[in-house]
């Protein structure tokens, strides 16, 4: 099945198409990737969209949303959100699905994997907690996803290519799946729509 994407950015668009690899089906048009503002706007008219074209998987950050729990944001932004506007919520940030491949993600950074946190969805900034692993590196690939001395920006020029790189070619999800569960969630959602009976799901 295809399976459009509406995303906050880059990396979250590379997980979305991960995941919807992972689970068996094709990944559409990716829209968005102008911010969680612009998903909160649009939300009504890719709903719509999804009604009556191809299934959309809207991935959006639980911390960038302002909201008291995750279950709050599919019920604040859309309450008559169409079954084919599959809107999930990324406890709390992108960053923590893909340290909950902890072995990967230390493979990757080339940091023993008991320095990733085990409960990555607890983490109350999970972007800097994976930026700070970083500096434990010494790989030169490693070290560009640290931002240099003096710069305002929270991670380097080149943390997006990196990380996509991650999730594209390294991140097992299946693994990390055990430490997020919201990312399982997800996943299990992916998976019902191969199902004849998945128009009955929430």
């Amino acid at each position: 099945m295809v399976i459009d994407i509406l995303v906050e950015g880059p990396l979250d668009e590379a997980v979305a198409r991960r995941l919807i690899r992972h689970t068996g089906h094709e990944a559409g048009t990716t829209f968005g990737k102008r911010g969680v503002s612009y998903l909160h706007q649009k939300i009504p008219g890719f709903n719509a969209r999804a009604r009556y074209g191809h299934p959309i998987l809207l991935l959006v950050d639980f911390m960038d949303t302002n909201l008291d729990c995750p279950p709050a944001v599919p019920s604040t932004w859309l309450p008559d959100r169409d079954q084919r506007l599959l809107l999930r919520v990324v406890v709390n940030e992108i960053e923590s699905w893909l340290l909950a491949d902890h072995r990967g993600i230390a493979g990757f950074l080339g940091v023993s994997n008991t320095l990733v946190p085990t409960d990555p969805e607890h983490l109350a900034d999970p972007k800097q907690t994976l930026v700070n692993l970083a500096r434990r590196s010494r790989r030169r690939t490693v070290q560009a996803l640290i931002p240099a001395s003096g710069i305002t920006a929270s991670v380097g020029r080149s943390y997006v290519d990196e990380m996509r790189t991650f999730v594209m070619d390294y991140w097992n999800v299946d693994d990390a799946r055990q430490r997020a569960s919201s990312l399982d969630r997800c996943v299990l959602r992916l998976k019902e729509l191969s199902s004849p009976d998945h128009v009955n799901m929430p």
